[in-house]
């Protein structure tokens, strides 16, 4: 945003002359905001000069200027109208109609028609005009939080406070008018003939009118237009400049109707309700409205798409004698979405963005009339302003001396906290009492709107007028605790596994199901969290298990691949009764045409033995999941806790998620659980002096026994038994139910050599007990 020190000087005490520009800048950016540069511009009238249009040609135009007694023939231009004044610049017998980029703007704008005296025109006109000004360049993205800035009094406010010179009050660059108020509607009468009716309350908090029921219409004010033209902004006529130049110093947006383009007298604000509703807008455009939008209508025909630009209808022009002016309070959220939607980011829209305070509502209109004052512009105004809506209410905070001085780390009188704060216009009454000294701060209303609520914000105002260089340069202190990295380590430890050990690629998926996969897979989850406003119809519930996400990812990526091993760590949800219980899980699957349960079984393993844990593979007759083989499926127990689950992929499911299908290996795993787990202290044992026996034994069993259920009842039958390690088993179709199994027993005693009379004991003891569980020995 660009900002004229001359402009903001018109609202401070003092004198620019008497300014070091650099310095201020510097300072300015230490306090408030970053300035991304600056310039002086200069204006040499002695290169221009005005000229009357005589003649329009095809050709050209013929302009006579008084001051040089001379005609000059210039370039046709549309809005060039005879006995009209305008500014060009000439050199020898050469001119040209002057442009902004002439007074020091950036746009190659041509300057319009202007207004000046008849007494300056042969020349006298130099005189008046600044010549001489500085444009700073603030940063946009640095007073986003303020919205008081995006105004030359804003501005001049912190400037005033940063040269300790004093603010000019406003009372004294505006006019004197009755303010009448109401809620919603405001009737017509004889003062004001339009009435007012405000619909949409929750987003238009404040609309201000005015009706200037006879006006002269004027062509631009000539330092008005040069001062708009330094900042870029384009000067038209008098009436539309005055209302941009209140915009660009209060802050302020507003607009002016020519009253009589309008076809009622009935004016209401509120969202648009006529479906595809067109509006021609001031640039041109027209634009198709939505319930969305916030218009201003005319008997219930938009005629402004409010907040961003009016319609073209209604707009001022050079025939313009009556004029309705508005000034609003609009919310910062709908209009940006309104902006954004038509592609129409204007400067108003920007400023009300920013939550603007509504009590500015009135004062635009106000100044509107001051300066049409100051160029003696012959009007006639409603001897009220009607405000329509309800002002916000004020914010105090009380804050303790020893508060601002314990997070600012410095100590400050009193008296330095109250002149800052009064400085930025805030309101402060000083309490003394036995616990200390306290403040009662009076947040004004510009400031209320979206940057101070706390007391902390507060500080931050003393805290950058007391200057932060010269806050105390202190190391922050980091205290130093010890704290149990055994879950990171053992996280890191899991994934150089998975990734480096086991060849597997890390997956990281939505925290939602996708349901077009659970369709699929024809399961419905249960004990689910539902999301109440989900992004999409696809992802409506979070995720109980991330097994889906690895069969998807094996049937994306199969076409390409023959062999895949993936695995995710991630979290699940599921409900708990009205609880939601959520858990880190750890899920993984091997894709390959030759994996079977034992091969999967074999890798899942060395994650367990390097965890150190001691898993007991039960075999699962029924499948949690559908896509689950039974019977080769194992829960995955760690003493008396199940802490997952694994086991083959149904080849049904495989054929529908892979053209070529294949066979896949899946596991997951309860990951808080593995993250929880510590290995035992692993103490030395030591060996035996005296040798070991070693016997085989054979026998037939039924099926269903398992070996480590086996191997676990051989060795309790004697403390003396160190290792059970099954060496084969087959089976024969004959046998029907039962398998043939091989053993390799080994007993030693720590304290003496085994006699035979000792293992013939423990022998018998052994064969005992295979017996009782139905072995048959071979």
């Amino acid at each position: 945003m660009k900002v004229s020190l001359n402009w903001v000087f018109d609202h401070i005490k003092g004198e620019l002359a008497h300014i070091d520009v650099a310095q201020l800048v510097s300072q300015f950016i230490k306090t408030t905001a970053e300035i991304e540069g600056w310039k002086k511009v200069s204006f040499d009238g002695e290169k221009f000069t005005l000229v009357r249009v005589v003649s329009i040609a095809a050709d050209g135009v013929i302009a006579h200027s008084v001051e040089y007694n001379k005609d000059y023939r210039l370039a046709l231009r549309a809005d060039a109208v005879v006995d009209s004044w305008y500014l060009i610049a000439c050199a020898h017998d050469h001119a040209l109609w002057a442009t902004a980029l002439d007074c020091g703007g950036e746009k190659d704008m041509i300057l319009p028609a202007l207004d000046v005296a008849q007494s300056l025109r042969a020349g006298g006109w130099k005189c008046e005009v600044e010549a001489h000004d500085f444009i700073l360049d603030v940063d946009n993205k640095s007073i986003n939080n303020r919205p008081d800035l995006w105004g030359h009094r804003g501005l001049a406010r912190e400037i005033a406070a940063i040269l300790d010179l004093s603010l000019r009050p406003l009372d004294e660059l505006i006019v004197q008018k009755p303010i009448i108020e109401y809620k919603c509607v405001a009737h017509a009468d004889a003062d004001m003939p339009f009435s007012i009716v405000v619909k949409a309350t929750d987003v238009c908090k404040k609309f201000a009118t005015l009706f200037i029921d006879s006006v002269v219409a004027r062509p631009s004010a000539l330092n008005m237009a040069m001062r708009l033209s330094r900042l870029d902004s384009r000067a038209i006529d008098m009436l539309v400049d005055t209302t941009n130049y209140v915009m660009l110093d209060l802050g302020q947006p507003m607009h002016a109707f020519d009253a009589q383009t309008l076809s009622t007298q009935h004016i209401t604000i509120d969202r648009a309700h006529a479906a595809k509703e067109k509006l021609l807008l001031l640039d041109g455009d027209t634009i198709e409205l939505t319930p969305e939008d916030i218009i201003i209508a005319d008997g219930g025909k938009a005629i402004s798409l409010a907040g961003v630009m009016g319609g073209a209808t209604t707009g001022i022009s050079s025939k313009t004698q009556s004029v309705l002016l508005e000034s609003a309070n609009f919310d910062a959220t709908t209009i940006r979405r309104t902006a954004g939607r038509h592609k129409k980011i204007t400067e108003g829209s920007k400023r009300f963005e920013k939550s603007l305070d509504s009590h500015q509502a009135v004062d635009a209109l106000l100044r509107f009339l001051y300066l049409l004052d100051q160029a003696g512009v012959s009007y006639h105004a409603s001897h009220n302003i009607i405000a329509v809506g309800e002002n916000a209410s004020k914010i105090i905070i009380t804050i303790d001396h020893a508060f601002i001085e314990k997070y600012l780390g410095v100590d400050l009188e009193p008296h330095k906290v109250v002149s800052i704060l009064e400085k930025l216009s805030f309101g402060v009454t000083q309490l003394v009492e036995n616990s200390g000294i306290s403040y009662t701060v009076t947040v004004p209303s510009f400031r209320a709107t979206k940057d101070i609520k706390i007391a902390e914000d507060i500080v931050e105002e003393i805290g950058r007028y007391h200057g932060y260089d010269l806050l105390p340069r202190v190391m922050p202190s980091l205290p130093l605790r010890p704290s149990d990295l055994h879950k990171t380590y053992c996280t890191r430890s899991i994934k150089r596994l998975l990734s480096y050990g086991l060849l597997m690629r890390e997956l990281y998926g939505y925290s939602f199901f996708d349901e077009s996969v659970l369709r699929e897979l024809a399961w419905e989850p249960v004990n689910c969290v539902k999301i109440k406003n989900p992004i999409s119809e696809n992802y409506t519930r979070l995720v109980t298990t991330l097994q889906p996400h690895m069969l998807k990812s094996v049937g994306d990526n199969s076409t390409h691949h023959t062999q895949l091993r993936f695995y995710e760590w991630g979290r699940v949800w599921r409900m708990d009764g009205d609880a939601i219980v959520e858990q880190k899980s750890l899920s993984g699957i091997f894709y390959h045409n030759d994996i079977d349960f034992y091969a999967g079984k074999a890798l899942l393993v060395r994650l367990f033995d390097t965890l150190h844990i001691n898993v007991l593979w039960q075999s699962s007759p029924a499948a949690e999941f559908p896509w689950c083989v039974p019977y080769q499926t194992a829960v995955l127990m760690h003493g008396d806790v199940c802490i997952g689950s694994a086991g083959m992929v149904e080849q049904s499911v495989m054929h529908s998620l892979l053209n070529a299908g294949g066979a896949a290996f899946i596991f997951e795993l309860n990951a808080d659980y593995l993250l929880d787990y510590k290995k035992p202290v692993v103490k030395f044992d030591a060996l035996s002096k005296y040798p070991s026996v070693r016997r085989d034994v054979s026998f037939l069993i039924a099926e269903t026994a398992t070996t480590n259920e086996l191997a676990r009842s051989i060795q309790s039958v004697d403390k003396r038994i160190e290792a059970v390690i099954l060496i084969d088993f087959f089976t024969k179709p004959e046998w029907h139910d039962r398998k043939a199994m091989t053993f390799h027993v080994e007993m030693c005693d720590k304290e003496k050599t085994l006699n035979a009379d000792d293992v013939e004991m423990i022998w018998n003891g052994v064969l005992a007990r295979l017996q009782h569980q139905g072995a048959v020995i071979r």
